[in-house]
Order: C-alpha cells, then sequence, then structure tokens
C-alpha cells in the first residue's frame, strides 16, 4: 500500500524544495489539478513535475524570461524552427510560464491543444491556470512521466531541458521530495494522491453500499475531505480509532468489509 502515493501537502513540497512557501500554496492547487487531467497522479510522474518547477523557477511561479527585447530579438527573431518569421517575433513570444514555451510555434500549438488564444495572447502563458496546464500537457506529450516511473531521472531532465543543464539541483530536489515523501509513512491521508486512493475509495464505495457514507466520494485519485469523513465513518463503525488516516489495520478492514459486500 502506498508505495506509489504522493502524500505531501504544499508545506512539506515548500520544506523539500526550500521554494517560498506562500507561493507553493498559492500555485499547487492549478498544478495538481493539471497533474490529474493529464493522468500524471502518482508519486513519481508529481516529484519530477515539482523537481522541475523547483529547476526551472526556484520561486515556484510562472515568470517572464529573463532578458529585454535586445536579447530576446538577438536570440529569438527570424527563427523559423520556432515559428517565429514575422518582424518582433522574437520578442513577442519569448519564453513564459513555469517551463519556458517560447517562439510562435509554440504559442500556437498549445494554445490550440488548450484552447486558449495563446497566439493572440502570449501573456497568457503567465497565467497561473494555462501556466499550469502548459507544464502538465509538456510532461504528457513528451512522455515524461512514463521514464520518471522507470526511475530514470537523467532522462527526465534531457526530455524536459534537451540537456542536463540544472542537473544539479534536479537530483537534489528528487532526492529532497522522495525522501519528505517517505518520511510521511505508508499511511493515507487527506491531500494524498495515487492509485492506492483509487483503490481505496472503491472499497468505501462497496462497504458504503449497505452503510450510509457521509459524503459522495467522488472518482479520482485525490484524498479528499469527503474521503477523510469516509474513512472515519468506517473506522467508528469497525471499532477502529477515528484519525481519518487510513493505516494497515484500516486497510485490512476494508479490504474484509468490501469483500464480505460482496456476498
Amino acid at each position: 500500500m502506498a508505495s506509489t502515493t504522493f502524500n505531501l501537502t504544499a508545506a512539506g513540497i515548500a520544506g523539500a524544495t526550500g521554494c517560498p512557501s506562500a507561493n507553493v500554496k498559492r500555485y499547487w492547487p492549478a498544478i495538481r489539478a493539471a497533474c490529474l487531467r493529464n493522468g500524471l497522479n502518482d508519486r513519481a510522474s508529481l516529484i519530477a513535475v515539482l523537481a522541475t518547477v523547483g529547476t526551472e523557477v526556484a520561486s515556484f511561479e510562472p515568470i517572464n524570461e529573463r532578458g529585454g527585447i535586445k536579447y530576446f530579438t538577438e536570440h529569438y527573431e527570424n527563427r523559423p524552427d520556432l515559428g517565429n518569421t514575422n518582424p518582433g517575433d522574437g520578442a513577442r513570444y519569448h519564453g513564459r510560464g513555469f517551463i519556458q514555451v517560447t517562439g510562435r510555434a509554440n504559442y500556437r500549438g498549445y494554445g490550440q491543444e488548450l484552447g486558449v488564444p495563446l497566439e493572440d495572447q502570449p501573456e497568457l502563458a503567465l497565467d497561473a491556470d494555462i501556466a499550469a496546464r502548459i507544464l502538465a500537457r509538456y510532461f504528457k506529450n513528451r512522455g515524461i512521466a512514463d521514464v520518471a516511473r522507470n526511475g530514470d531521472w537523467k532522462a527526465v531532465r534531457v526530455k524536459v531541458n534537451g540537456g542536463l543543464n540544472g542537473w544539479k539541483r534536479f537530483k537534489s530536489l528528487v532526492g529532497q521530495l522522495e525522501q519528505a515523501v517517505d518520511a510521511k509513512g505508508q499511511a493515507l491521508a487527506e491531500g494524498a494522491i495515487g492509485p492506492d486512493v483509487r483503490k481505496l475509495k472503491r472499497l468505501l464505495t462497496a462497504w458504503g453500499a449497505a452503510h450510509r457514507l457521509p459524503k459522495p466520494i467522488k472518482s479520482s485519485p485525490i484524498f479528499g475531505p469527503a474521503t477523510t469523513e469516509a474513512v472515519k465513518a468506517f473506522q467508528k463503525a469497525n471499532g477502529i480509532q477515528a484519525t481519518g488516516k487510513v493505516g494497515q489495520k484500516t486497510w485490512n478492514a476494508l479490504e474484509a468489509a468490501a469483500k464480505a459486500a460482496q456476498h
């Protein structure tokens, strides 16, 4: 149980990464929501995303690429490989976001995927929700989660960066996030994300067929308040201390109850 579960709160993420706690608290919900929509819903995937953000923008916020019009023009103007073929494209389509989406072609492509007019309004890439959706779609489109699940962290960095720039910080953040997740233990609790949370909800729903759950439980991989209340109800009904957290004792009892409900 919980080997693929990500269990850190915003405070835990800030503590592990050293990123500003206020920014993590502000932007983590948008990143989390975008990740869940794109199938990035397990420990390895989310650690890869967070370590990437912490490496690309230590302030943990969507930003403009450093530089000015002169710098952007020198580096990005007249770049057909980026779709920058019109005068002023270099500066207009400079890097923005949690990862630096750059070039007219990329703004057009992500805009079409997300249904957002990024090509016409490139500054929208600084909006937290849109920046998070670009980040998550970038990971999905490039299969980055797959290499993260295989533990190939160098491949993750190469797929994001094109090389190993920032590798030392990225590797350090991966290690710190893994340690923080391990330190929380294997008990499932509110805020946890992963396949085991889906299984927990199935077990609770099976038990709830004969026992009224306090609130409906959404079918998602995130452990929310309604799941906490359902766990407490189950624990109370089965003589287990009602903490709302799912350790091995509660898990075993749930499996037994769900099995009994099938007969």
